[in-house]
C-alpha cells in the first residue's frame, strides 16, 4: 500500500492506495502547533478505523504548502511506517514541464493537481482547485504547465468580509433559490456561490480566448463540493491531488532523499 498526504493551509488530506485503487481517505485540520507525535497518533487512529496495518505500507509521499510542518509530517510518517516518506519538490521527478518564470516557486499541490489531471484526463485542461485559495491551473496541448491564476478562496474571501464589516452574519454557504437576495443571508450566499460560479465560467472563457483553443475543465479542492452541481460542464474530481501524488511516487519509487 502507498500512503499519500496532502498538507494544505486548512486541511491535511490523507489517502491510502492498494494496487492503484484509493481504498481509504481522511481529513483533519492543519494544526501548526501539533507535534510529530501528535500527527503520528492521528495517523494511527485513521489506520485503526480503516483496519490498516502500518507494516503493510511499502511507500509514502507528502505534498506540503506549510514549510514549518513539512518535516514534522515526514517524521511522523516515517516513525509510524518505518519507511522513507518522499516529499514533492524540485528534487523529485514529476514528469511535468513547467513553463513559468521560476519553476521552483510552483507549489507542490499545484504540481500534483496537474500530474493527476494529465494522467487521468489527458491534455489540454483547466484545473480549478477550490481551497483556502482558488487556483486556476492551465495545462496546454503538449502537457506543459503554462501558468495559473490565484485568488482568495470562497470561505477566505467571506471571512475577510465579515472581519471588516459590522453588520454581516455568518452563512451556511448554500445557494439561495434566487440570485437576487431579499435578505442578508441570501444576499451573502448568492455572492459566495453564484459569484464564484460566474467567476469560474468567465475566467475559463478568457483563458481559452488567450490560448486560442478549448480546455477540458476539471473541478477539485475542499470547497469544490459547494458548487460542483452548478457547474455540470466541469468534471468533478475530489481525489485529484491524491492521484497526482501516487503518480509522482511511482516515478520516484525507491528514492530515499527526503529533502525538499
Amino acid at each position: 500500500m502507498i500512503l499519500t498526504l496532502d498538507l494544505g493551509n486548512t486541511n491535511l488530506y490523507v489517502g491510502v492506495y492498494r494496487e492503484d485503487k484509493l481504498i481509504a481517505t481522511y481529513r483533519t485540520y492543519s494544526d501548526k502547533t501539533r507535534s510529530s507525535d501528535g500527527y503520528c497518533e492521528i495517523l494511527k487512529m485513521f489506520f485503526l478505523q480503516e483496519n490498516l496495518l502500518a507494516t503493510d505500507f511499502e511507500g509514502a509521499i507528502l505534498s506540503s504548502v506549510i514549510p514549518s510542518l513539512s518535516g514534522i509530517l515526514v517524521k511522523a510518517t516515517e516513525k509510524l511506517l518505518k519507511i522513507p516518506c518522499l516529499q514533492v519538490g524540485p528534487k523529485l521527478k514529476s514528469g511535468l514541464p513547467i513553463h513559468i518564470d521560476r519553476p521552483t516557486e510552483l507549489g507542490s499541490d499545484l504540481v500534483c493537481d496537474a500530474v493527476g489531471a494529465i494522467h487521468k484526463y489527458g491534455t489540454p485542461n483547466l484545473i480549478v482547485d477550490l481551497g483556502t485559495a482558488t487556483k486556476y491551473l492551465v495545462v496546454d496541448k503538449e502537457g506543459n504547465f503554462q501558468g495559473c491564476i490565484i485568488l482568495p478562496g470562497i470561505k477566505t474571501s467571506f471571512n475577510a468580509l465579515i472581519d471588516h464589516t459590522a453588520q454581516l452574519m455568518e452563512i451556511d454557504f448554500e445557494a439561495p433559490k434566487n440570485i437576487i437576495g431579499k435578505n442578508s443571508k441570501d444576499s451573502l450566499n448568492s455572492g459566495a456561490i453564484y459569484g464564484t460560479i460566474a467567476q469560474i465560467r468567465s475566467l475559463k472563457t478568457m483563458i481559452e480566448k488567450e490560448l486560442g483553443y478549448t480546455l477540458k475543465p476539471i473541478l477539485t479542492g475542499g470547497n469544490a463540493a459547494l458548487i460542483e452541481k452548478y457547474l455540470p460542464e466541469f468534471l468533478y474530481d475530489e481525489q485529484l491531488i491524491l492521484d497526482g501524488l501516487l503518480q509522482i511516487y511511482k516515478k520516484n519509487k525507491g528514492e530515499k532523499n527526503n529533502e525538499k
